[in-house]
């Protein structure tokens, strides 16, 4: 998987930030280090999902820093795992309170759900795979893996690993059961340095769990709401915190997200308020974003959903 063009410059970074927005979700970047924005280079090329099976994105710039924060995990309706691989340079990831650094070959998880933040010198390049939150947990047959452990190229695991990488990126010969095949190869090599045994997990988990959904359930109409000020709340630590939803099956993002939706998708049925008082009144702010999440959730838009429960009342009298 070759890129067939660098973009360059201040209008070549504009065109970068948007297609790592579009592959990746919303992350914030910092231009090349103790240089001008005209200096830029770098490339986002799409994953062939068609033939290849999976999404995800090349990724190469040499932008100095890209990070996420919790108001842009609110922000877009991405959930899932994704697998990094380093294809060349070198980067320092932090995640979950841990810091790791990637040279060539190495591969690590991260959570599109929890803030990140990478740092680059000079030209990196990164293949990055989407791994559906629910599949890999199914795979991997708990509930919390291990993010940003770094998998050595130089270890047994990661060499064949990484060489099965470079067949989902490289062979355009395979079959779509193949890539699946290679897939489960990659996460089952993967699977004894990244998954975790549940059982070792606290006792009173499952009552820190409701108390944390009893919290996000007071306080949905605030549109600051978020993992830092729920863990303070219910006492734990933010790390604590996501390894509780983590192990649900959805994260504290996405759950605060499907809870604000029902509640808009039961105003706007049962009440005749505008839809964007009903938005605000629920905590977003911004109602594109609340518009397109709506539409995912619920396959049409907040108005058509609304005349279809009208259409539905009016068929059954």
């Amino acid at each position: 998987m070759q890129h067939e063009q660098l973009f360059l410059g201040r209008e070549g970074f504009e065109v970068w930030h948007g297609s790592l927005a579009s592959s990746c979700g919303i992350f914030h970047v910092e231009p090349p280090c103790h240089s001008d924005i005209t200096t830029f280079q770098g490339a986002v090329t799409a994953v062939d999902s068609e033939s290849c099976a999976l999404q995800g994105a090349r990724i190469t710039s040499n932008c100095s820093q890209v990070y996420r924060r919790a108001s842009d995990i609110r922000r877009d309706d991405q959930d899932f795992f994704y697998l990094v691989m380093q294809l060349g340079g070198e980067a320092v990831i932090c995640q979950s309170e841990t810091q790791t650094r990637l040279q060539r070959g190495d591969l690590v998880l991260l959570d599109v759900a929890r803030p990140s933040d990478f740092h680059f010198q000079g030209l990196s390049d990164q293949v990055s795979f989407i791994l559906p939150r629910d599949e890999l947990l199914q795979r991997f047959k708990t509930r919390h893996v291990r993010l940003n452990q770094r998998i050595e190229a130089t270890s047994s695991i990661g060499a064949m690993s990484a060489m099965l990488v470079n067949q989902l990126m490289n062979n355009t010969t395979l079959a779509r059961q193949e890539s699946l095949a290679v897939l489960e190869a990659i996460l089952a090599l993967l699977r004894p340095a990244l998954a975790t045994d549940d059982s070792s997990e606290p006792a009173d988990s499952p009552a820190l769990l409701v108390k944390a959904r009893t919290l996000i359930e007071r306080h949905l109409d605030d549109e600051a709401l978020c993992p830092e000020q729920i863990a303070s709340a219910i006492g734990t630590s933010v790390r604590s915190l996501h390894r509780l939803f983590t192990r649900s099956g959805m994260s504290v993002g996405r759950y605060i997200l499907e809870r604000r939706l029902q509640r808009c998708a039961q105003a706007i049925a049962h009440s005749d308020l505008k839809i964007s008082h009903i938005a605000i009144r629920w905590g977003f702010k911004d109602l594109g974003h609340f518009s397109r999440a709506f539409r995912n959730a619920y396959g049409m838009s907040p108005s058509d959903y609304r005349h279809s429960v009208l259409q539905t009342a009016m068929a059954a009298v």
